[in-house]
This record gives structure tokens, sequence and C-alpha cells, in this order.
């Protein structure tokens, strides 16, 4: 797997410009708000701009059925609204409505391939894509392993392992060994962590090869022999 350095040799830096660090993550009652208000405001703008005569017999009225594909419209197009801090709110709601049509559309936010997301959008939308466990994320998580900001690579590696592919494994290992000095020390230890919960021999070999690595950094160094003894427990 190729890595983009252009001008930055190091992930040193967890966030872009306006955003020291990653802002909380949305809740689930948060979220269930994001979603109805758009709908309420739409369900009465229908209801003023087309009133309809009361019958000769009132009849039960039926609470109006609004569906996930419903709720899902006005949070895809916050995806990509100008405000950070929104896109990042669609993102993340997005991730805990667990419905597959926000799939694609965030995976293209990872993509970035017209670099229009920040990189809190960017994150959210891994961290969703975790979350819906839908299989045609991988090849796009694998490659936001590589995003040039810590954050969106980190949360790109913890996606990929909820999502327990094994195709996974080789990219978490590359960035272990880190040979070009591009990740992060907090993006390796997630890719650590990765390797330990995903197993199998090439990670258990790889974590081996870490424990026993006396210039490895320590913290590094030390996640892997517990992940080690875990396994041997």
């Amino acid at each position: 797997m190729s890595r983009k350095s252009k001008t930055i040799t190091s992930k040193a830096i967890t966030s872009e410009k306006k955003f020291s660090a990653v802002p909380p993550k949305a809740t689930a009652a948060a979220a269930a708000t994001a979603v109805a208000e758009p709908v309420k405001a739409q369900v009465a703008a229908t209801a003023v701009a087309a009133p309809v005569a009361a019958p000769a017999v009132v009849a039960p009225v039926k609470a109006a059925v609004v569906t996930k594909a419903d709720a899902i419209k006005p949070l895809l197009a916050a995806l990509h609204d100008v405000n950070a801090d929104i896109a990042r709110e669609a993102a993340t709601s997005l991730g805990l409505l667990g419905d597959a049509g926000a799939v694609e559309p965030l995976i293209q936010v990872v993509k970035n391939s017209n670099q229009y997301f920040h990189s809190v959008v960017r994150s959210a939308a891994a961290v969703s894509l975790g979350q819906l466990k839908d299989r045609r994320a991988v090849e796009a998580l694998l490659d936001a392993v590589n995003d040039p900001i810590a954050d969106p690579s980190t949360e790109a590696i913890r996606a990929l392992v909820s999502l327990a592919d094994p195709r996974a494994i080789n990219a978490l290992v590359e960035v272990v060994r880190n040979s070009s000095n591009f990740f992060a020390g907090s993006v390796r230890r997630a890719a650590v962590l990765g390797l330990a919960k995903l197993g199998g021999d090439t990670a258990v070999a790889e974590l081996r090869r870490v424990a026993a690595d006396s210039t490895e950094d320590s913290v590094i160094r030390d996640e892997a022999t517990a992940a080690i003894k875990s396994h041997k427990a």
C-alpha cells in the first residue's frame, strides 16, 4: 500500500485548523433530535401549504409514518454543509440510525476524493461506517488508514477492526512497522490494539516482534506485550 507523504512527513497533528481536537461525539438523543426536527418541519410546512377540507364524518387521525429513508435525507444533505461541525454531527447521526442507505455517502466522505471534507467529518464518517458494519466500506477504510491527519486514520483502523475483515491485518502491520515514518504514535497504537483484537497468526507474530524490540516506543511495546499475555490467558 503506497503512502501519500506530500509535505507531511509525520502525523504529529490530530486535526485541521480551527479544531484543536475532534469535537465530542453526538449522543443517541442528539441524533434523534437532529433527525426529528427537519422531518417535523417538513410535515408542518406540507400541512400549511395544502390544507384539506374536514370530512362530513370525522375519522380517526393517523400519525404520519416516517421511515428511516425519509429520516436520513436531511442528514445526507448536511454531510456537505460548509460548517464542519454540522457535517460532523450528520455523519455521526447516520451511524446511529443504522440505515444501510448511508453507507455509500459515508464512503465518499472518507475517500474525500475532491478534498472537500474536513478531518473531523472524515473521522465521524469512519466511526459510523464501523457501526454500520457493511463490508462495502472496507476498501475505502483501507485507503483512509493513510489519511494525512491522524484522527481520521485512527478511526479508519478502528472501523476496520469492527468489521473484522481479514484484509485489514496486513494494513495494520504496515502501520505498526511504519517504515517511512509516516504514522503518528497514536495511529500506530490503534493498529497494535487492532491486531490484538483481530488475532490470527500474522497479527500475533507482529505483536511478538514489537514486544521484543527494545528500540520500540515504550507505549507501543507495552501494548503489544499486554496483547500477547491476553492471548495466552
